[in-house]
């Protein structure tokens, strides 16, 4: 019964129907492929209208976050920091430092660069491999995200948040962390112990470190680094803060962990502390973070204590700027090579017994002058204005 209907219908089939609407039936799959290419055409086109207006709209921000004062100028500012630290150094202790590539030796640090990226990096059998490949670049991605809030003039700003200043300490925070992390992921004891000394050291000294920003905060009448920056436009607050401004210099100079609070890399004691495991590319991270933390702590102090962009009124925000800091970061430089190393423990002893009153008292005489001296809130606001 089945096979009698099959070649009934083959039977009633119109073939020569059926074959002339093959063409009208090709046309119509070819217009749909049509239509769908030119939807995903029209869709990947207007994505990208899209997003040629957003970079238009918003390419003063992209210039100031790629080129200046962003990822390019503050990458060549630290390779800077790093070749004048070296000079000083090396005048100080009689003798040229580098000298033998470039004028005055300024590519030597190319050349650093260049030979520590093509070193081979030797991940060590004890370690946690994907930990020790991550947490390097990781740490120098959280050094610089701050350079977002630093005003180097009112317009030359990246971000202007109204809670700024927290967040430049809560990325720096996460510093000692990654420090310790790094040295347990390496798997030696000299890491694992440099690890402990740079996150005791760190804590520490970020206390009174915080604590020494709250004043020139209370003073401005805002958590803004601007805004901090621009209520100094007839006073610096250095003036108005001395001991707080020697607080916070000593506490981030302690931070970043360079003479006389190196205990954590003590090569005489620990080899290179939490990074002696690390070669190549992740030394290079880790290397250029440390300098990262010295010019920005360096911006820091010249935004909060002497008023930023105010300066020689002949000069343009920018120019006062990087004059000061030029001065803060050759003091910074003089300071870290002018005494000797002290213990780990003395380290900590200090920053709790002398750093961290100070820095208390610092606020308590803040909070009472405003309060109890008449029209000293109106006259700062005034002058921020």
């Amino acid at each position: 019964m089945l096979q009698f209907d099959l070649f009934d219908w083959l039977g009633n089939l119109d073939i020569i129907g059926w074959l002339r609407g093959i063409p009208e039936w090709i046309y119509g799959v070819i217009m749909w492929i049509h239509s769908l290419i030119v939807g995903v055409f029209n869709w990947v086109w207007g994505v990208f209208v899209w997003g040629w207006a957003l970079v238009l709209d918003n390419s003063f921000l992209l210039f100031k976050a790629i080129l200046f004062p962003g990822t390019v100028f503050i990458l060549f500012l630290i390779i800077f920091d790093v070749w004048f630290t070296r000079k000083v150094w090396a005048r100080i202790q009689a003798r040229r430092g580098p000298f033998h590539i470039g004028k005055y030796g300024g590519l030597q640090l190319f050349a650093d660069a260049i030979k520590l990226v093509s070193k081979e990096s030797i991940i060590p059998q004890g370690a946690k491999r994907w930990m020790f490949r991550v947490l390097p670049s990781l740490l120098l991605v959280v050094v610089l995200l701050p350079f977002v809030f630093v005003p180097w003039s009112e317009s030359w700003v990246i971000a202007d948040l109204s809670v700024s200043l927290v967040l430049v300490f809560a990325f720096l925070t996460a510093v000692p962390v990654l420090a310790l992390l790094i040295g347990w992921v390496s798997g030696s004891k000299y890491t694992l112990i440099g690890g402990f000394r740079a996150a005791s050291n760190q804590f520490a000294a970020e206390i009174p470190l915080v604590i020494s920003s709250v004043g020139p905060a209370l003073l401005a009448g805002s958590l803004s680094v601007l805004s901090i920056s621009q209520a100094q436009a007839q006073v610096w607050y250095v003036f108005l803060l001395p001991i707080n401004f020697v607080t916070f210099m000593v506490s981030a100079i302690a931070t970043v962990g360079l003479v006389p609070f190196d205990a954590p890399v003590a090569d005489s004691e620990v080899i290179f502390g939490w990074r002696t495991e690390l070669t190549g590319i992740y030394f290079t991270m880790t290397y250029f973070a440390e300098f990262a933390k010295q010019v920005l702590y360096a911006a820091l102090m010249v935004t909060f204590f002497f008023g930023g962009g105010y300066g020689v009124p002949t000069f343009p925000p920018v120019l006062n700027f990087f004059l000061k800091f030029l001065v803060m970061l050759f003091f910074f430089i003089i300071v870290t090579s002018s005494f000797y190393r002290i213990r780990q423990d003395q380290i900590v002893k200090y920053s709790w017994k002398y750093l961290m009153p100070l820095s208390v008292i610092n606020v308590v005489v803040v909070l009472l002058a405003l309060v109890y001296v008449p029209g000293l809130a109106g006259l700062l606001s005034l002058q921020g204005g």
